[in-house]
């Protein structure tokens, strides 16, 4: 089949965006429809390049069978494929591999080695699912997070030998047609379904079933086109400059328009599919979309698109990952030195696509297993040395364990000893004597020092607590915000502590800014994810009244029972995470790039950070057996805030603190 210009000239455009938006740069919001269209375009050309195939094995065959033409024609067609794709795939993933082993810290090298044998499995998708929504984990360490879609690709094209044995050994009207339309559909609807839910559309993004419809959609246009169904009066309309020019406004008004939130992939992703089957199907007339918008930079992007998309991804990632002190210009640096890259490596492996057809076939299959054998032999050392930290220098290490360095009761806290709901467990001997500590993971991060200091003084610390929640009391749920895991373990923490025997105090702990806000105006987090119609989502001045006052009923329940409430300040948080940053400066980065983390963060920006905390328990301060716990006395004892001390960091990640930091603040506060 003669190239289509339009496909190329379309190509080099959405990749060029795409590449545009993994660099964080901004007025491309929907580049990511950009992944879509390809889907459809592949769908396109591999059915037409099938039914050619098919069409000159049959004239030059007379008399063979249905099935000897469909078995000829689907070895040949896995061949190419092997020719075409494996050996760049292959190549990609081995460099991207070893680069990481240059760069990459323990725990983020351990994660590429898994994600290599994933997408070498053509299982990426797979893997991609398993990391959560691409959007969050987009500029984190994965530097092969784009296979997903490779992934989906090569699964496409298994699935092509099935419709096209459909074409070729059943009648169309209830072979071809219905799977192909009745697939499409069914598919649509489950992407639809799968994309409005919160908890599914992380995942519905990377799935075959979620994603088989678009690929169809350019399955069913193939046959179309070639029967000449585009040629009649209706066809004049759709083929039309009008109609051509329609689908690039579809296309790149999504573009425009859409944003990361949009339920993608489902119906909102199919006006610019349409645009795109009307881009494939134009015969523009004018010379300006007939020619003129074909420029040759463009196209000779779209003519190499799949190079240029493997190679730009680990450059992106390694770029944010190593740092470099570029400021605003780091976006733009990332852009020029991702295309730049993945167009010398597209052009050392990609372009020779010509050549590769010509060597015999078991060469291209040693060379195949060749770059297999390297995957696998650098893969197996990393998991077997778990992650190579060795490769680091000793100071290095030390800084990268302080992110291990976590309570050691937490799996057994986790099974949850004393609650239905949530984590719970009990930390000391038995005493008649007790402690209750309620929180969300910042509880957790407190915990074993706590009770430690504690059990020193006779009594015992019994723990209730959930990700994500703060546990304020009994009717938490009231707020219609938060999840049923959080609420009910409210609940049930609360109800037991109000029959409770032997309580002298309970502590209160948890980021709280993640559910008040870091500012008078911020939208806290869990509320802009929280359930729909909750009174946050409403109203923020109204959910934090609720909040608040459902918090000081709480907390005077038990004051009037005679239970002292100790209520823990925020830590600082951190715009990054301690250990992974003074490894890396241990490591490799040259000392002129990085402030001293000990003076990355103000004790003004911490105090900013708390002010709407600080408001809420306002009405608490001065209450007889009301106490606040501030860590900032310990961590920020003068103008700036300590993240590390003697070379081992004090959280074990941008928010909480590990056991060397918990031990500070706690025995600061019962010494």
């Amino acid at each position: 089949m003669t190239r289509l210009p339009s496909i190329d000239t379309f190509r080099g455009i959405a990749v060029s965006l795409v590449l545009w938006t993994h660099a964080g740069l901004p007025g491309a919001p929907g580049a990511f429809i950009g992944i879509d269209a390809f889907f459809v375009i592949s769908g396109f050309l591999v059915t037409a390049s099938f039914l050619r195939l098919l069409d000159r094995l049959r004239a030059g065959a007379d008399g063979a069978s249905s099935g000897a033409l469909y078995r000829t024609a689907a070895v040949r067609f896995l061949k190419a494929r092997v020719r075409r794709i494996l050996l760049p795939l292959f190549a990609a993933i081995f460099l991207t591999l070893a680069a990481g082993w240059f760069l990459l810290l323990p725990g983020d090298l351990y994660d590429l080695a898994d994600a290599a044998l994933m997408s070498v499995l053509l299982s990426g998708n797979l893997h991609a699912a398993s990391t959560g929504d691409y959007f969050d984990m987009i500029v984190q360490a994965e530097p092969l997070l784009h296979t997903w879609s490779l992934a989906l690709e090569e699964q496409f094209y298994l699935l092509s030998l099935v419709i096209m044995a459909a074409w070729a050994l059943l009648p169309r009207t209830w072979g071809f047609w219905p799977l192909v339309l009745g697939g499409g559909l069914f598919s649509l609807a489950l992407a639809q379904i799968y994309s409005t839910d919160p908890d599914l559309k992380g995942a519905s993004y990377y799935l075959f079933s979620t994603r088989v419809w678009e690929f169809l959609m350019g399955v069913a246009l193939a046959p179309l086109v070639r029967g000449g169904t585009f040629e009649g009066r209706l066809g004049r309309w759709l083929t039309c400059d009008a109609a051509f020019a329609l689908g690039w406004v579809l296309v790149f008004g999504s573009i425009v328009i859409l944003t990361p939130d949009a339920p993608s992939p489902g119906l909102v992703s199919l006006p610019a599919l349409l645009g795109m089957v009307l881009i494939i199907i134009g015969q523009p007339r004018s010379r300006l979309l007939a020619g003129r918008i074909h420029l040759r930079p463009i196209t000779y992007a779209g003519r190499n698109l799949y190079g240029i998309y493997l190679f730009h991804f680990p450059v992106v990632v390694y770029l944010a990952y190593v740092d470099p002190p570029l400021g605003a210009w780091m976006p733009v640096v990332s852009f020029v030195a991702s295309y730049a890259v993945a167009l010398a490596l597209g052009a050392l492996i990609e372009l020779p696509f010509e050549r590769w057809r010509s060597p015999r076939f078991r060469i291209i299959v040693g060379l195949d297993l060749l770059l297999l054998a390297g995957i696998f032999g650098l893969a197996t050392l990393i998991w077997q040395s778990g992650g190579a930290p060795e490769r680091m220098p000793e100071a290095a290490q030390r800084a990268y364990l302080g992110k291990y360095l976590v309570n050691p009761e937490r799996g057994r806290c986790m099974e949850g000893e004393l609650t239905a709901e949530g984590y719970s467990c009990s930390y000391g001997a038995p005493s008649e004597r007790k402690v209750v500590l309620i929180g969300d993971s910042h509880s957790d991060m407190l915990a074993n020092q706590l009770s430690g200091a504690l059990e020193e003084r006779g009594l015992q610390t019994l723990h209730y607590w959930s990700y994500a929640c703060p546990a304020i009391g009994a009717r938490l749920y009231d707020l219609d915000v938060f999840g049923d895991d959080c609420t009910r373990l409210s609940f049930e923490a609360h109800d037991r502590l109000s029959t409770m025997q032997g309580v002298e105090a309970v502590i209160y702990a948890a980021l709280w800014p993640s559910y008040l806000g870091y500012g008078e105006d911020d939208v806290p987090t869990e509320i802009a994810s929280g359930r729909a119609g909750g009174p946050g989502a409403a109203n923020l001045g109204t959910y934090r009244e609720a909040f608040q006052r459902q918090f000081l009923d709480t907390v005077r329940g038990l004051t009037a029972r005679g239970i002292e409430v100790y209520i823990v300040a925020p830590v600082p948080i951190l715009g990054r995470s301690p250990a992974h940053e003074e490894a890396l400066n241990a490591w490799y980065r040259p000392r002129s790039w990085t402030t001293p983390l000990n003076e990355a963060l103000g004790r003004d920006a911490y105090e900013a950070q708390g002010d709407v905390f600080q408001a809420v328990i306002a009405p608490l301060r001065g209450v007889d057996g009301v106490y606040v716990l501030d860590p900032g006395d310990v961590l920020c004892p003068d103008e700036t805030c300590r993240q590390i001390e003697d070379g081992t960091p004090l959280y074990y990640d941008e928010t909480h603190l590990n056991e060397r930091g918990a031990e500070a603040v706690v025995r600061h506060w019962f010494p």
